[in-house]
């Protein structure tokens, strides 16, 4: 099958839910405008909220499936542009209030909300406000199934071949990457989190044979993080089909044909037929 797939590159406001609406919308009005045949949006993480918040923000913001304001406001933008759209948002659980997840949405052509997929691998500050996830749900669309993570997932190898073994079509990445914070770098040469955000996006389409579309944001919240975009679709031998590698607003597009995964893995690309799962144990063993 092939399908037009978009990301759309963002910079937030910490806090701002009705700013970072509009400047959704606003992108997807222009991305639709520019690829009308678009059948997916990816955004990045936390897209409706911010990055670096606290405890008290993520509260006032969370929202709980299948509506809230941001959630039914982007449904109708998916049902009136006839397209399926991921992004992310802080997420409160329905049984429980007090538990918040950072997730993404799924929402499709007809602006109905299939599911969330919670963050399984929560990131140093984030573990203050929000609980992990502890399931790799498969979403069956119009296009295909989708496997989705957010950000830090995507250093685990796990998270994605979970996604493939369940039968995923595409892999999806919504992120806030960040640039060094650790150390000194040169904000005039690609740092070294940008060498590993290349190379694990391109590693992960690699491993499943499968297209990747990984939309990253921009900027700052005022706090200690920058993020440094490189949005990109990914083919699945790990090839950069598209990206957007300036510090800038905006969005990218490729048609791919889903139909390659089943061809390469028929073909040198065994990988799943030389699985050998009895010899992978350790993987799953508690340290």
């Amino acid at each position: 099958m092939k399908i037009r797939v978009s990301c759309i590159q963002l910079e937030p406001k910490l806090g701002d839910k009705q700013y970072n609406l509009d400047l959704m919308e606003k992108h997807v009005h222009e991305t639709m405008a520019k690829y009308p045949d678009t059948k997916l949006i990816v955004m990045p993480e936390l897209a409706m909220t911010g990055y670096e918040g606290t405890r008290e923000m993520f509260e006032q913001i969370a929202e709980t499936l299948p509506h809230g304001e941001g959630l039914d406001r982007m449904a109708a933008l998916a049902k009136k542009y006839n397209t399926l759209m991921t992004f992310g948002f802080a997420e409160r659980d329905p049984e429980n209030p007090d538990i918040l997840y950072n997730s993404n949405v799924l929402i499709d052509e007809n602006g109905e909300v299939l599911g969330s997929y919670r963050k399984v691998h929560p990131f140093d500050s984030e573990k203050k406000w929000c609980v992990a996830g502890t399931t790799t749900p498969v979403f069956d669309t119009s296009i295909g199934k989708l496997g989705i993570m957010i950000c830090w997932d995507a250093a685990f190898p796990e998270i994605a071949r979970c996604f493939a073994l369940k039968g995923a079509d595409l892999l999806v990445i919504s992120t806030n990457w960040e640039d060094p914070y650790e150390e000194e770098y040169d904000p005039t040469v690609i740092n070294k989190h940008e060498e590993d955000w290349d190379l694990m996006t391109r590693a992960r389409a690699f491993d499943n044979t499968l297209h990747l579309v990984a939309a990253n944001r921009i900027g700052g919240d005022g706090g200690i993080l920058t993020f440094f975009g490189r949005s990109k679709i990914i083919d699945p031998r790990g090839q950069v089909i598209e990206a957007l590698d300036e510090r800038v607003e905006g969005s990218i597009s490729a048609e791919i044909d889903l139909s390659e995964t089943k061809v390469l893995r028929e073909k040198y690309y065994t990988f799943f037929e030389d699985r050998v799962p009895e010899a992978y144990r350790a993987i799953v063993e508690e340290k």
